[in-house]
């Protein structure tokens, strides 16, 4: 027996010490403190979307009570796009990454997402249901970008999958219409796709990537419009606008959009997707809060099992279940 090892053994207080600091250094380097992959600054800014993106469906609600779904997309990056785009420099990349990004994380979201608030679907429910984008963005990342894909995060898509169904099962037994629900599940899909192309840009302005990035989405959104409505109907509908309607359409472009998806490229241009976007699940309990409260929604027994189960299936992703090994 060696002499260091005599020494350990006369002074077991050492040997728990380095037990106790290997431990603190595995947890560390498995949930991502402490190893610069996200620091207290990065958590504040996710913490402050959450809660933004949360209310942010009780804003949707409101505006949709007196705009049509597209043309409240074409008044929502309207106002994203002017006048920053005068003053913000375009981002580094290619036209065709900024014409994705706009087509993707903001038209094909938000003209999926306004639909299916406008078909009747809970607000609540479309802010968990929209969350698959969290695993449809964290199976893309690993095929194409190399990240890795750890058997809890297969579990807790498992579980996710389980909570949607009972979710379906719950729109069975209410009125809830089929195409809202296909209607969200796209929105949250075209999220995942924006997402990956934020990966492929990468360490580019943030808030350049959404302002320019929206010149694509109100083009979409107002060649919507005009084949929907006519250029009357869109008079129309604008004329006819409330407070109320203004302060929905305002919060949307400015905190939902300019300060929300700002700061969560920011953080998803530095960080693997794994770790950021499980986060986004969060979004539905903010939601839930606002829409009980303020807009009187009520959810059946099946909505808020599934609903539990999906939150379970976060916590399995980031957190894993500890081995029996572990556990002694």
């Amino acid at each position: 027996m060696t002499e260091p090892m005599k020494q350990q053994i006369r002074c077991p207080h050492r040997v728990y010490r380095l037990l106790w600091l290997r431990a603190v250094c595995v947890w560390r380097l498995r949930y991502g403190y402490g190893n610069g992959t996200m620091n207290s600054r990065d958590a504040a800014l996710i913490a402050s979307v959450v809660a933004v993106w949360g209310i942010n469906f009780f804003f949707m609600k409101i505006a949709l009570d007196e705009l049509p779904p597209m043309l409240l997309g074409m008044l929502r990056f309207l106002l994203v796009l002017f006048p920053a785009v005068w003053w913000v420099k375009r981002p580094q990349t290619a036209w065709t990454w900024l014409v994705l990004y706009g087509l993707s994380i903001s038209f094909g979201q938000f003209a999926l997402m306004f639909t299916a608030l406008d078909l009747g679907l809970p607000t609540g429910l479309a802010a968990l249901l929209v969350q698959v984008q969290v695993f449809f963005t964290v199976l893309v990342s690993a095929v194409f970008f190399r990240e890795p894909v750890c058997l809890q995060h297969l579990w807790g898509m498992a579980a996710a999958a389980v909570g949607l169904l009972l979710i379906g099962v719950g729109h069975y037994q209410g009125t809830l219409p089929l195409s809202a629900l296909l209607a969200v599940l796209g929105a949250g899909a075209s999220w995942a796709v924006g997402n990956i192309t934020v990966k492929h840009i990468g360490r580019v302005s943030p808030l350049a990537l959404v302002v320019w990035g929206s010149v694509s989405a109100f083009a979409a959104f107002a060649a919507a419009s005009l084949y929907l409505y006519g250029g009357s109907g869109i008079v129309n509908h604008i004329g006819n606008l409330s407070i109320k309607g203004v302060a929905g359409v305002v919060f949307l472009a400015y905190c939902s959009s300019l300060i929300g998806y700002t700061a969560w490229g920011s953080v998803l241009s530095r960080h693997p997707a794994g770790k950021v976007t499980p986060f986004a699940l969060l979004v539905p309990v903010f939601a839930l809060v606002v829409g009980y409260v303020v807009l009187n929604e009520r959810l059946g027994i099946w909505h808020w099992a599934g609903m539990g189960i999906v939150m379970a299936g976060l916590a399995l992703h980031i957190f894993g279940i500890p081995s029996r090994r572990k556990r002694q």
